[in-house]
This record gives C-alpha cells, sequence and structure tokens, in this order.
C-alpha cells in the first residue's frame, strides 16, 4: 500500500500561513495542511512530473527543506517512464 502524506508534512507545500493554508508549489492549489495529498487520487501529469523530479533532483544535491515523500517520487518516475515509452515507441532499435 502507498503511503500518502498529508500536506503540512510535504516538502511541497510553501507559504503556509496561521491558518494551515498553504500553496502547493506542484499543482498551484491552495491547500490547508491536515488535508491528503491531491495525488492520492489523481496522479500526476506530465508537467507535474517534471516539477516533482526537478525539486527532488535539487534536493538530491544538497538542497534545503525536506525530503519530499518517496511515493510521490515514485508516481512521478513512472509518468516519466510512460511518457518516454511513448515518445521513443517509433525509433528504432539498435
Amino acid at each position: 500500500m502507498k503511503k500518502y502524506c498529508k500536506c503540512g508534512e510535504c516538502a511541497f507545500l510553501k507559504n503556509e500561513g496561521i491558518d494551515g493554508y498553504g500553496q502547493c508549489i506542484i499543482t498551484w492549489n491552495i491547500r490547508h495542511c491536515g488535508e491528503m495529498c491531491s495525488f492520492q487520487d489523481d496522479k500526476p501529469d506530465e508537467v507535474q512530473a517534471v516539477r516533482i523530479l526537478h525539486h527532488f533532483q535539487k534536493w538530491r544535491r544538497g538542497g534545503r527543506g525536506k525530503q519530499p515523500n518517496p511515493t510521490i517520487i515514485g508516481d512521478a518516475i513512472d509518468r516519466a517512464i510512460r511518457t518516454l515509452r511513448r515518445e521513443t515507441k517509433d525509433v528504432p532499435k539498435f
């Protein structure tokens, strides 16, 4: 079973106010820190997957902040692999 986090625990929730609302830098939605991640129901699209992987790579190379949720990273990698396979389907094999 995949384990998604609440928005307040996520590395992608920024500018959280005293009311508990902040902005997800992946979906650009306003979320409350007590809500479950929106990727639990809807997987990331191609643009969101690129944003997730970009932020994860920055964190991996010494960026500040918390580690992004591994489940969300896995979903983004899955999306990137599907996209690459679709794009390279007609490329001749060596």
